[in-house]
């Protein structure tokens, strides 16, 4: 039989590899973005919530590190449960609270598991490792002009730029800028062998080398000022490694140069960053910039939802951007946006009290150097690793939206509670030792929360799969219907599935089989479930007013197109549409005006627009009609 201390020492390396096994299954697995990898790290956290709390039984005398930053946390967590509660689109908000779930957790596990030197630094080298290989699978495309991203087809508009297993290169970008200051922190004043300093530093040149070829601006500017801090940090602190830092300074100086001499693409990212209309430019940021701060003027205190941004933007987006922007593409305005004054309030408490206790911990864990050298530690390398990559990646925030990835999410997460464990060096001020009551309370709790996860693990597993296979399909197929039914059927407030799946019945409905007017009905079904459950979505009122014109029902047709307008008031799509059917009622008048605008904000892949304005044109030509 094992004692208790053998017990703990069991659960402490099962948790470490649970949540490590989390992380590097997000990262790998295209950033944990999919329903089907995204349920894995869900039920992951599930699972190393529940060793937790065995550990919390089994060890001889449990204590908890209560960090500062806990308590606003958990008010976070709890108002984002009640907000997601309060919405009429439920379904990207209840996602949204899942991935709040699965950060929060692994933050309260490696805050109480993980703040040994030992598994920290087990964390350090597995992330470390996780970076480079990343890193080395981004080169590899960049330098084959890979079309594919593991088994997937890399999206066109990422052409010559590398994003690794991440799809985006943007996020591979903040990725790296995250854990590249661990590798260089252990390189200079880590405690490592001399293999261990090498394979540390071939793996932060790799990393480096990743972002570059990532062709993110932002990600270069984080990286840059990364870098900046790091070094001058250690020139600073350390008199005795000034020679070596500067070294290291002018090799990545002259690297990052020859690179943008060498490379075509670095150079027009750069130099058409201010340049509108092209695939390099970098104004679409402020498309959405100023859309989200209506939002958030609109309603300030509450923000309109957690994930909320996408299923108003059509309302309040310009013409110029006619994409799906998903996010606010800047994780503070997406943050005011979603949560408003009182959210953004709560996160900012809470990385606040992250930032007293780093600094309080300062003096408590770096080693300065003596007379007769320097004194390395683990523990200083990590600290200013991770105060340096933490730093970083807020400062890619800005333009992008990493934290809405789950593998960058969780990671940061646990990077920060390594780091705010540090606290413990300063003062004993905030460990608890909890009781046979408190520990009940906990586990009690703990088991509601994975009483609500692994359900939706599963569920959300079902769904991804399913939408996995439909993102396959070339066209609409008995298959494809089936499989949209059952991803219907494990998530039924997915909008965008019943949305997807009238819109399929309808185009198998105009086909004009003999079971043409069935299909139709059908499509009103779902198509109206799926307006139901987002009342915003112009898509789907403009889908039920061309099935409703098909049966030949004008008035409920005209109601749903009148909708469609209000609704997506400068969505090309929207007024090709109108256009068309404006032609066919006689209305020519209107029928150019609305494919005129519509060419005008879209003037590329916008054929139905160009044939209305062509049969216009033609009608103009024919002879009046003699009286």
């Amino acid at each position: 039989m094992w004692d208790r201390e053998e017990w703990d020492e069991l659960c402490e390396h099962a948790l470490v590899g649970v949540v490590l096994a989390l992380i590097t299954l997000g990262v790998v697995a295209f950033g944990g973005v999919r329903g089907s990898e995204f349920a894995l790290m869900v039920g992951l956290s599930a699972l190393a919530l529940g060793l937790w709390v065995v550990r919390l039984w089994t060890a001889k005398n449990p204590r908890l590190l209560l960090h500062p930053m806990i308590f606003p946390g958990l008010a976070f967590v709890g108002y984002a449960a009640w907000r997601a509660l309060t919405l009429d689109v439920t379904y990207p908000a209840r996602r949204e609270l899942l991935l709040i779930a699965v950060v929060a957790i692994v933050f309260l596990v490696a805050l109480n598991t993980f703040y040994r030197q030992e598994p920290t630094q087990w964390v350090t080298n597995t992330l470390v490792t996780l970076g480079a290989l990343v890193a080395a699978y981004a080169l590899i495309q960049w330098i084959r002009t890979s079309p594919q991203v593991l088994w997937i087809p890399q999206p066109p508009q990422y052409l010559k730029r590398a994003g690794g297993t991440f799809v985006n290169p943007n996020h591979l970008a903040g990725f790296l800028c995250l854990i590249f200051p661990l590798a260089i922190a252990q390189v200079f004043v880590g405690r490592g062998s001399a293999i261990s300093k090498i394979f540390h530093g071939y793996a932060a040149l790799v990393m480096l080398a990743g972002i570059g070829v990532t062709m993110s601006r932002g990600g270069w500017v984080a990286a840059s000022l990364g870098l900046l801090a790091l070094f001058g940090w250690l020139a600073w602190r350390r008199r005795e490694l000034r020679i070596p830092v500067a070294i290291a300074a002018v090799a990545v100086l002259a690297a990052g140069w020859f690179f943008l001499e060498r490379s075509e693409k670095a150079r027009a990212r750069i130099e058409n960053i201010a340049r509108d209309g092209t695939i390099d430019s970098g104004l679409g940021r402020g498309v959405l910039w100023r859309p989200a701060w209506a939002m958030w003027r609109d309603e300030p205190w509450l923000g309109v939802g957690p994930a909320q941004f996408d299923v108003r933007f059509p309302q309040y987006r310009g013409p110029r951007n006619q994409l799906s922007p998903g996010w606010v593409h800047n994780e503070y305005l997406n943050l005011l946006t979603d949560y408003g004054v009182v959210g953004a309030g709560l996160a900012a408490l809470t990385v606040l009290a992250l930032g007293w206790g780093v600094v309080r911990s300062l003096k408590y864990v770096e080693r300065a150097a003596g007379d007769l050298g320097s004194r390395s530690s683990n523990r200083t390398a990590f600290y200013l690793g991770a105060t340096v990559g933490l730093g970083a990646l807020a400062v890619h925030c800005v333009v992008d939206f990493d934290l809405h990835i789950p593998a960058i999410a969780a990671t940061a997460s646990l990077v920060a509670a390594l780091l705010a464990a540090h606290l413990r060096h300063a003062t004993e001020r905030f460990w608890y030792s909890p009781g046979v009551v408190v520990r009940l309370i906990l586990s009690v709790a703990a088991g509601g929360v994975i009483y609500w996860l692994v359900p939706q693990a599963i569920a959300f597993g079902r769904e991804g799969l399913a939408l996995n296979r439909i993102v396959r399909a070339r066209q609409v197929t008995p298959e494809l219907v089936a499989d949209l039914k059952l991803a219907a059927e494990q998530m039924p407030d997915n909008s965008r599935t019943a949305y997807e799946l009238g819109e399929n019945l309808r185009r198998l409905s105009f086909q004009g089989e003999d079971t043409w007017k069935d299909l139709a009905v059908q499509a009103i079904e779902w198509l109206d479930r799926a307006a139901r459950l987002n009342p915003y979505d112009a898509r789907t009122q403009l889908a039920l007013g061309q099935t409703y014109r098909w049966i030949n029902d004008p008035e409920k047709a005209d109601a749903a197109f009148q909708k469609a307008a209000q609704l997506g008031p400068n969505d090309m799509f929207i007024a090709s549409t109108l256009a068309w059917y404006a032609l066919q009622k006689g209305q020519l008048e209107e029928a150019r005006r609305l494919a005129t605008q519509s060419l005008e904000w879209q003037w590329w892949s916008n054929e139905l627009a160009r044939e209305v304005l062509l049969q216009l044109e033609q009608q103009s030509k024919l002879p009046a009609p003699t009286p």
